[in-house]
């Protein structure tokens, strides 16, 4: 039997079909479970970063959350767990 942990975001989320990834990094549907909106979720493997890498993933998401602009996707939401971070966007 396998074991499930809850985390904030599998609490508050549910994943489904890929839609893009880079080196470090993967982007997926998502649903916010309460509200029933679609976002994608930028899935970070933090394992595989560096301590300058984490630094430049906090710079990135507070500069995502600054941006208010018609023609960027908003961040809704930045999540940092064991392992991996996750980045809330407009889909």
């Amino acid at each position: 039997m396998a074991t499930v942990i809850c985390t904030r975001f599998t609490e508050e989320y549910q994943l489904y079909e890929e839609l893009g990834k880079g080196a470090f990094s993967v982007v997926r549907r998502c649903v916010k479970v309460l509200s029933g909106q679609e976002y994608a979720a930028k899935i970070i493997n933090t394992k595989k970063l560096s301590a300058r890498d984490h630094q430049k993933l906090d710079r990135e998401a507070r500069i995502c959350r600054l941006l208010k602009h018609p023609n960027i996707v908003r961040l809704h939401d930045s999540i940092s767990e064991e392992g991996h971070h996750y980045l809330i966007f407009d889909l």
